[in-house]
């Protein structure tokens, strides 16, 4: 896999608990203040294994379960790790499972160096835990290519996937967003640029502002609306009864008071924090939050979860060295790798388990790995199983600090050696430059440290290089 190629599944987005997955049994709600999960409850996250069905890092029985794709009954089998669905439940038992994507259509551009594709005009990110289906990576995307897209709004609307399906045709396009620069009398607005002609159906009364969710046909830039409806960017739970979403803080008053996904967001003296600290709550940073809906239908938080360290995201292709079921650790490169009940689990390999955990893991398995640095160790968002015919070894994360010398470098304890006269270095726009340019853009004082990416051979518990990139300058 190619730097360019693996450049769009290190930026790490989001997900993290306090249990191992593969040790998960029914009493996943712990996570709650009150000891464990009673009475009915909304749970919006994104499905991180299979058995039961995981979110939100709770296993939820699914056997009488109602389930939809996109508004379409179907059964378990039509879900896939990596979707971001709405649980009901009463207790551990779900009463329905809804998957209802961002956005359908077709891909109109392709931009390699941000990551980012744009979707019927919506900008989609694809970061590190993405999860993509039917492509492996950006560059096997071409214009018209018609993908469904999963994942969070940003501050300012973009969306930050979390699955990408890549479909043989179109079925329908469909996209959701912010209603701008209405004209009711021509009956068309705007999403995010996205022209929407809803002259030909019956709808509720729009506004500007409105948050929307349009069907239609495709064609000539503008979609025709089949269907319009208006509603609340998130479903809330009903007053009095537990609530978990995973999201993007999407306004922010204070570290008191703040929104995620357009959820109001409480917290007080008893919210505990993990991954993070109260002060590090901020616009646009990714969050999981667990609480009980109050009477103004405002989430109070007993647990806040910090999903992502941009400044320390972390990416790893290479083969398994060891697997500690009772440490919760995956070594690769040397590197011991910690997960939990929230770190997404899915098997690319010939094997294609559908439950696939960390007890699956053998010595010698090719494993791709997004995550980031929490303090002295390195948490895994996403662990996903990779045909070994696949194997290229990679490595990006924070520069240790003090760690250059003329030729080599550390990431994550492992010394990178440059010194070969063939290696590439590339900045952090895509751009070639030298291996003096190189270090002289990169700082090894600071902690963290810029993100820089390596390909190359592990040999002898030293990575040497082929490719260098900047991946981002803290």
């Amino acid at each position: 896999m190619s730097i360019s190629r693996l450049k769009g599944l290190t930026t790490v987005v989001f997900l993290l608990a306090a249990v191992l997955l593969g040790s998960c049994s029914g009493d996943g709600g712990s996570d709650f203040a009150g000891g464990g999960i009673s009475g009915t409850g909304l749970y919006n996250g994104v499905i991180t294994s299979f058995g039961s069905v995981f979110v939100n890092g709770i296993e939820f029985n699914t056997a009488n379960a109602a389930i939809t794709a996109d508004d379409a009954a179907v059964t378990e089998d039509n879900l896939d790790v990596g979707m971001k669905v709405r649980v009901k439940a009463d207790g551990t038992t779900a009463l329905s499972i809804d998957f209802d994507p961002e956005v359908i259509g077709p891909v109109q551009g392709i931009d390699t160096v941000n990551d980012r594709i744009v979707v019927m005009g919506q900008t989609v990110f694809i970061e590190g835990t993405t999860i993509l289906k039917g492509f492996g990576g950006i560059l096997d995307l071409a214009g018209g290519d018609s993908v469904v897209v999963s994942g969070f709004f940003d501050a300012v609307g973009n969306i930050r996937a979390v699955y990408i399906e890549l479909k043989p045709a179109a079925s329908g396009e469909k996209v959701k967003g912010v209603v701008s620069a209405l004209d009711s009398a021509m009956r068309r607005f705007e999403i995010n640029g996205l022209s929407v002609d809803y002259s030909g159906v019956t709808s509720p009364r729009v506004r500007n502002g409105d948050f929307v969710e349009v069907k239609g046909s495709f064609s000539a830039d503008v979609l025709v609306a089949s269907h319009v409806s208006v509603e609340a960017p998130l479903e809330t739970a009903a007053p009095g009864n537990e609530m978990a979403v995973e999201g993007i803080v999407t306004s922010f008053s204070s570290a008191h008071d703040f929104k995620v996904n357009g959820l109001r967001v409480y917290t007080d003296g008893s919210t505990a924090y993990e991954n993070g600290l109260r002060g590090d709550v901020a616009l646009d940073v990714l969050l999981e939050i667990k609480g009980t809906v109050n009477d103004s239908g405002v989430l109070v938080a007993e647990k806040v979860e910090f999903l992502s360290r941009r400044e320390t995201e972390v990416g790893i292709e290479g083969t398994v060295e060891s697997v500690d079921i009772q440490k919760s650790t995956v070594t690769v490169f040397g590197i011991g790798v910690t997960v939990n009940s929230s770190t997404i689990f899915n098997d690319e390999s010939g094997q294609q388990l559908r439950s696939f955990s960390l007890g699956d893991i053998r010595t010698g398995d090719l494993i791709e790995i997004g995550g980031f640095v929490d303090g002295d160790r390195v948490v895994a968002v996403k662990v996903e199983r990779m045909d070994s015919s696949e194997a290229e070894y990679s490595l990006s994360g924070p520069v240790d600090a003090g760690s250059e010398t003329a030729t080599s470098f550390s990431i994550l304890g492992v010394r990178i050696d440059v010194s070969g006269p063939a290696v590439t270095f590339e900045d952090d726009n895509s751009n070639a430059i030298t291996a003096a340019e190189f270090f002289a853009a990169i700082d090894d004082v600071k902690d963290p440290g810029d993100i820089v990416e390596v390909e190359g051979l592990y040999q002898g518990g030293v990575f040497i290089a082929e490719e260098v990139e900047i991946e981002k300058i803290n």
